[in-house]
């Protein structure tokens, strides 16, 4: 395990209920054991020193904030279908996770996704995911250990690749870089688009060549002369951004990201 940051990391821990339905119902074989190995994947994400664990879970896409300022948002998910198996070992994980032995957290219209970009930026938890996007919130981070399919070796032989469990303190300029380089390339997971031919090199190479503080302003320009209006590349910002502390109340909901 490796740690980047040697600040005070928070004893809470947030974690993408979502993230750990999917990885509970995948690597369970039979149903009636589910509740064990959701146990025991809570148990394995929880971070090293943490003592209080809470579940961040989504509200559905169609009611996510997002798909009233671009309605294509995640909407490709919509249509994929799932193993009847599959969908019902994520159906049961999910019911479990919304008991509240497990101390769920959910807003109407956010993602786990924000509920743990807020909790992290605002040093009040530790975000628990696997989700790299994450990273484009500051504060503190745990990313389990995992393991993934490899490739293949010489004699075609596909094997298993760990990925040993990380702590990570993000800093605001490098959560800032990973959000503006989103906001230009968009995210075809996400089904967002971005700008046309703008991947990882190119958007690097345009944030590297202007200051922090002139970024909106580069970003819009770099939309305008593509021939793209305000309207779509706000859009694509509030795709992008998950949202930080400050930028959701109980009273007046999400702050749309708008620095113009």
């Amino acid at each position: 395990m490796t740690t980047t940051n040697m600040m005070t990391m928070p004893t809470t821990a947030l974690l993408d209920g979502d993230m750990v339905a999917h990885r509970t119902a995948y690597i369970t074989s039979d149903i009636e054991d589910l509740p064990m190995v959701l146990t025991q994947t809570l148990r394995a994400w929880t971070p090293p020193g943490c003592t209080h664990v809470l579940v961040a879970l989504s509200d559905s896409r169609s009611n996510n904030y997002r798909r009233t300022v671009y309605t294509d948002y995640k909407a490709q998910r919509d249509k994929l279908e799932v193993d009847a198996d599959l969908a019902a070992k994520l159906s049961y994980a999910k019911e479990l996770l919304e008991e509240d032995d497990f101390h769920k957290k959910y807003v109407p219209t956010l993602e786990a996704d924000d509920l743990m970009g807020i909790a992290c930026s605002s040093g009040k938890a530790v975000a628990v995911t696997l989700d790299k996007d994450l990273l484009s919130c500051p504060g503190w981070h745990y990313r389990p250990q995992y393991s993934h399919t490899g490739k293949r070796d010489e004699n075609g032989v596909q094997g298993k690749v760990t990925k040993e469990a990380e702590i990570i303190y993000q800093p605001e300029w490098r959560a800032d870089e990973l959000f503006y380089k989103q906001w230009l390339m968009g995210d075809m997971t996400d089904n967002y688009p971005g700008l046309p031919r703008v991947g990882p090199k190119t958007a690097e190479k345009l944030l590297r060549a202007e200051r922090r503080e002139n970024w909106d302003a580069l970003v819009l320009a770099t939309y305008e002369a593509k021939g793209f209006d305000l309207e779509y590349c706000l859009a694509m910002a509030r795709c992008a951004r998950i949202l930080r502390t400050g930028e959701w109340s109980q009273e007046d909901g999400v702050a749309l990201y708008d620095p113009f």
